[in-house]
């Protein structure tokens, strides 16, 4: 279940049906096998040069396992990820680092994702040297000093250590080492998820200028569609390790077509009381299931206010292109006003 996938050799980025599955191991007394963990079960994406595509779904759903995918951090169990030609997936590890310096990521936590002994300076410094390994002393200094500007920081304080920042300098220090290596594509993986409302905006505007300015291409990644829907230019709507919905950020939010879209755009609250209390809510019930044992067929069937025929408990529903540009899990039962083909029609 995808939609169809660009040219591998001459569009930005391309996943051509991406599996990442982890292998639980085996019972120590019965020997049996645990199971396997389908984190990402099919992903086919194309990403084009200079957008924000946003990937959004619920915790668990696999959004953090396909970004390290991507990034080539875990091995993809089958499928590819082509960047600008290259096939990461058949690379070596060692390919594989010096070719990362084109594509860099900005984790969720900027507390765990900065060495706390060293300086601003040294982090800086250090993946700076990725890209210019001969650079010397002050020309290092002064190219710290302009990623400190261009985020934000006031460059005096480049010596100072990640604790001696608050929680949104410390993530605009993130975001300058991903910058510091002059990448590509910059994943940004939920990087203001754990930071104040009031500096949320802040650090979205930031990026949206960087990208815009610095002619990036960005995979944005959250749970909150609301966030989502104000960076992004196209939207990738995640469940269960598999794409469910796919489109133009204004198409997902003004136009959703399947059911758990439409529930996560429920999800967000309406700043006027009057809306928010005449608005009809999608409330979705139970948890979603485990991967390690995920339904087959439609796998939002078991969650899914419609009840749905054995078929499509069984049979996977192909994505279809409902409008141009936007794709859904064509099942008629999750997506009623998608085209459906023939052989999944309601008897």
């Amino acid at each position: 279940m995808s939609a169809p996938i660009g040219n591998p050799q001459e569009d930005f980025l391309v996943l051509d049906d991406v599996h990442t599955h982890f292998d639980m191991g085996k019972d120590l007394i019965t020997r049996a096998s645990k199971g396997v963990v389908k984190a990402v079960d099919g992903v086919s994406l194309t990403v084009r040069k200079g957008e924000i595509l946003g990937l959004v779904g619920e915790s668990g759903c696999g959004k953090s396992t396909l970004s390290r995918t991507i990034m080539q951090l875990i091995r993809p169990t089958a499928g590819h990820v082509w960047f600008k030609g290259q096939d990461l997936s058949a690379m070596s590890d060692a390919e594989v680092r010096r070719e990362r310096i084109n594509f860099q990521m900005i984790f969720q936590d900027p507390y765990a994702s900065l060495n706390p002994r060293m300086t601003v300076l040294d982090t800086l410094a250090e993946a700076v040297k990725t890209r210019h390994p001969d650079l010397k002393r002050d020309a290092l200094r002064g190219r710290v000093a302009d990623l400190l500007r261009t985020v934000g920081l006031n460059p005096t304080h480049m010596k100072r250590y990640p604790h001696e920042f608050s929680g949104g300098q410390r993530q605009r220090v993130a975001i300058a080492r991903a910058l510091a290596p002059e990448p590509e594509l910059i994943i940004a993986d939920e990087p203001v998820s754990a930071l104040d409302v009031s500096i949320q905006s802040q650090i979205l505007n930031l990026l949206k200028r960087l990208v815009r300015e610095l002619d990036l291409t960005m995979i944005f990644i959250s749970h909150d569609l609301s966030v989502v829907r104000y960076i992004s230019d196209r939207i990738a709507v995640m469940y269960l390790g598999r794409i469910i919905e796919l489109g133009d950020a204004e198409a997902i939010v003004d136009r959703p077509l399947h059911i758990y879209t439409k529930a996560l755009m429920s999800a967000i609250p309406e700043p006027d009381p009057r809306t928010e209390r005449s608005r009809e809510r999608i409330v979705l019930s139970g948890d979603p299931p485990s991967p390690l044992n995920p339904p087959s067929g439609c796998n939002f069937w078991p969650r899914s206010p419609t009840p749905h025929d054995e078929r499509m408990k069984h049979v996977e529903p192909p994505f279809e292109e409902a409008a141009p540009g936007h794709w859904v899990a064509a099942c008629p039962f999750c997506a009623p006003a998608a085209p459906v083909p023939q052989e999944l029609a309601r008897t």
